[in-house]
């Protein structure tokens, strides 16, 4: 309860009541008053005294501040780019393909969203051939068949259009398995993408033989 006192009123910095207050010396003990409040400017709770016990020597209105306020007009800071404020700062960067070296783990899932992105434009193509061309899909095979590609150009477009489904099949078990709480080490990580790549290589060879 002192303390909550001896803060109120050295925060209001009232002298009368330092004076009243070592008056009474008997009741709160010798030089509360003085003590208290000092300590509660040590702590920067209080401001410094201009009068009476506790002031300080040669301190009165506008001198022995301990701080100097000063105001100035907000000027906005020039514009600089985003990773370069980071760095001058020395925030953690967020990860991102222009910091970390591209890891296998990494490329395969930004291979199987191409691929994914692949086979949806090719099953859109399909169905809007269906509902909107005249004569159908079988038409326009026929049309292309018609063309006499020699057999080095066939595979090389049968090898295109197929190798996009045999990755995202593959490497979509990968995933599976994933979720599943399977091949989480690293080691089998590193594994089962290696052996995808080797069923897409081969399963894309016989799609392209035939």
């Amino acid at each position: 309860m002192l303390n909550i006192v001896i803060k109120y009123h050295c925060c209001k910095e009232t002298s009368s009541f330092m004076r009243l207050l070592n008056k009474n010396r008997s009741i709160f003990g010798p030089q509360s008053s003085i003590v208290g409040c000092n300590f509660l400017r040590y702590k920067g709770i209080c401001p410094p005294a201009t009068s009476g016990p506790g002031a300080a020597k040669g301190s009165g209105p506008g001198k022995g501040a301990k701080h100097k306020i000063t105001y100035q007009p907000y000027t906005a800071p020039p514009p600089t780019c985003h990773d370069f404020k980071n760095m001058s700062l020395n925030r953690p960067m967020s990860p991102h393909l222009t910091i970390f070296a591209p890891t296998l783990p990494a490329m395969t899932s930004i291979v199987q969203r191409i691929t994914g992105m692949i086979i949806t434009f090719y099953a859109l193509l399909l169905s809007s051939g269906s509902l909107f061309l005249s004569n159908g899909v079988e038409t326009y095979v026929s049309i292309i068949q018609s063309f006499d590609f020699s057999l080095p150009m066939v595979f090389i477009i049968k090898m295109m259009l197929g190798a996009p489904f045999v990755y995202h099949y593959f490497n979509g078990i990968r995933f599976v398995m994933w979720n599943a709480g399977k091949w989480l080490s690293i080691k089998e990580v590193y594994d089962s993408a290696k052996k995808s790549f080797v069923a897409t290589a081969v399963l894309t060879l016989l799609f392209s033989i035939i």
